[in-house]
């Protein structure tokens, strides 16, 4: 991989475009820090959707917190308890740590919601 941030972000960027989940992740990081590229929390949340999208977990966690703080994307704490919730159940302890916090700034109704939602995942 180039040394130079430019050259790494570019083929980021190319990895990603291709359809690489760590590297849609990792671009999604970069925009959440500014580093090599602008900061900009909706160009984050659309590249760790797109990596949650094919199944990482990290990215997914990243994609709830934002969920959960409104950062970039519409603040949704139900659309946050489930993405944080399948992040969990795919193994990221992050994930497990967010969720608990979330929890407690949710209402009962909240929660209830977000479990009816991550039953009717489980079901598929």
């Amino acid at each position: 991989m180039p040394k130079n941030i430019a050259g790494r972000i570019e083929a980021l960027k190319f990895a990603a475009e291709d359809g690489h989940p760590e590297s849609m992740y990792l671009l999604g990081v970069a925009y959440a820090q500014g580093k090599g590229v602008p900061r900009s929390d909706t160009m984050a949340a659309r590249w760790f959707h797109q990596a949650a999208r094919k199944g990482h977990p990290r990215a997914r966690t990243s994609l709830g917190y934002l969920h959960s703080v409104g950062r970039g994307v519409r603040r949704d704490l139900v659309l946050a308890y489930v993405l944080l919730y399948q992040a969990t159940e795919e193994g990221d302890v992050l994930a497990r740590d967010l969720l608990e916090r979330l929890r407690r700034k949710m209402t009962p109704a909240q929660v209830r919601e977000g479990d009816k939602r991550v039953a009717k995942l489980l079901q598929r």
